[in-house]
This record gives C-alpha cells, sequence and structure tokens, in this order.
C-alpha cells in the first residue's frame, strides 16, 4: 500500500508499508509484493503475526536506495534471488 508523505531527502514521494527491519536498513533479505508493502524474509514468512509495531512507512526512493545496497552487497547474479524477490513491483509506477 502506498500513501503520498514527505520524505526530508526526497520530498512528496509514495511511502511503502515495510517491516522494521527493512525499515531500520538492518534487513540482508527483501521480498516487495503486488500490495505495495516489502517485508524482510522472515517477517514475509511469519506475516500473520505482524503487529503495528512490527511495520514503518517508508518513502519509496529510500526503498529503492536500500535495495540497491543489497543487490550490490549479493556480489554474484546467482545469489540474488536469495536476498531480493518481487523485484517488479517496486519498478512498477
Amino acid at each position: 500500500m502506498t500513501v503520498e508523505e514527505t520524505c526530508k531527502k526526497h520530498g512528496e514521494v509514495p511511502f511503502w508499508i515495510v517491516c522494521k527491519h527493512v525499515g531500520d536498513g538492518s534487513a540482508d533479505t527483501i521480498i516487495f509484493s503486488e500490495n505495495k508493502d516489502a517485508l524482510c524474509f522472515d517477517c514475509a514468512h511469519n506475516f500473520q503475526k505482524l503487529t503495528d509495531q512490527d511495520v514503518v512507512a517508508m518513502c519509496e526512493e529510500c526503498l529503492k536506495d536500500f535495495t540497491a545496497e543489497l543487490m550490490i552487497a549479493t556480489k554474484t547474479f546467482a545469489n540474488l534471488k536469495d536476498r531480493v524477490q518481487g523485484l517488479e513491483h517496486l519498478k512498477k509506477k
């Protein structure tokens, strides 16, 4: 789910609902959904147990920056699918 808000770095942009691990940059994996949310693998596999305290809003541009960092850190294309899934949902406008 996206909502327009103001990011200190990027201005007025869509915000995504993400797990706190993605939001604080501590996630080493990420799954994007067609619902415009992004969760680390652990949270995605236990999403029924997530509470309001487990999710935050994140600027779409900051989310793209974080995803790029994860992809670069992967180092090999073969390992990319183990770290980032559903990237096509982030690219859609």
